[in-house]
């Protein structure tokens, strides 16, 4: 295909103002259309990029310019709309995680295979240039043999108060297959083994949820998860959502057989702290929807239906992660 018919489904943060910018410029494709369930963002962003906008998605998938659909809706939504969307023949995107459970993961897949289309996870870690460099450095040696590593994640109660308040989908177990821990939990274990190059062979969570009275009674969780990989690393990771803004961080460790350690800091500093008296540093220069890899890998996308090519983000990838975060909840 000389060209790939896009649209972008749901029009929040990712949708709207990652995806959407991003097949509006990606050589290749054509951003058609726009969906939501209600008119107001819709609207205004389909006059912006000058693109047809939908309220019905049924009546989408019926555009005949539409070769793609890009899932930025609700998980609860994932499975249902991914269905429709293959079994009209359309290629799928689909954020993360792909369904509630693993079984309707592991269908999405089956039907995928049997239509001939591709049915790609929105794994973008594996796609975020500061994660990319990091793991050249660690196949590069620089600090030796990967022996452990820890990653923590810590966003503002008042951010998941304001992206999942009190009573939506995100805080019904059966709906959304676990509380936001297990929703969020699903990049950095698809990323840790991709950078590591070893499956996750043992996983042991605990958590500690804060009911937050003052923003309607979400649970600000802080879980925690000790690992152990098929290659001998021991890993552990700490996902908090009971911080203030101030604490916010988002950080990566990988320790090194030659005693150095590397850090990734959010998505734009990386620290070596090798055998000199300062750590070496690396300022990540990218911006927009570069920043955490959605344009690089909607790029991706876009090949993979034009050329052919697999998926270097498998469906088979995002079921390892869906089932060990589903550990969080058991």
């Amino acid at each position: 295909m000389d060209r790939v018919g896009v649209a972008v489904v749901g029009v929040g943060f990712v949708g709207g103002s990652a995806h959407a910018p991003s097949f509006k410029k990606i050589p290749g494709s054509e951003l058609v259309a726009l969906c939501a369930r209600t008119e107001k963002r819709v609207k205004q962003l389909s006059e912006k990029y000058g693109v047809r906008y939908y309220l019905d998605y049924d009546e989408l998938l019926r555009d005949p310019g539409l070769d793609a659909v890009v899932l930025a809706v609700p998980t609860p939504s994932h499975f249902g709309f991914a269905m429709k969307a293959i079994g009209m023949g359309k290629h799928v995107l689909c954020e993360m995680p792909l369904a509630p459970t693993v079984e309707e993961a592991v269908k999405m897949a089956e039907a995928a295979k049997r239509a001939g289309v591709v049915l790609m996870p929105v794994l973008n870690f594996r796609f975020t240039p500061a994660y990319v460099q990091a793991k050249e450095m660690v196949e590069s040696g620089k600090i030796g043999t990967p022996i452990a590593v820890h990653y923590r994640e810590f966003i503002p109660v008042a951010s998941i108060a304001e992206q999942w308040p009190a009573g939506s989908w995100a805080w019904d177990l059966e709906k959304s297959g676990g509380y936001p821990d297990f929703t969020l939990a699903v990049w950095s274990l698809d990323m840790l083994p991709w950078l590591l190059k070893g499956d996750i062979v043992s996983a042991e969570w605990m958590s500690n949820y804060r009911k937050f009275e003052e923003y309607g009674g979400i649970l600000g969780y802080n879980t925690m998860g000790i690992l152990k990989f098929s290659n001998g690393v021991v890993g552990s990771i700490h996902l908090s959502a009971s911080v203030n803004q101030l604490a916010s961080t988002t950080r990566l460790e990988v320790y090194g057989a030659n005693s150095s350690v590397l850090h990734v800091v959010w998505n734009n500093k990386l620290l070596l702290y090798g055998p000199g008296e300062k750590p070496e540093e690396w300022d990540v220069q990218v911006s927009g929807t570069r920043v955490w890899g959605h344009r690089q890998l909607d790029e991706h996308f876009i090949d993979c239906i034009s050329s052919g090519k697999e998926p270097q983000v498998t469906v088979e990838d995002a079921v390892k992660a869906i089932r060990i975060a589903k550990k969080i909840v058991k």
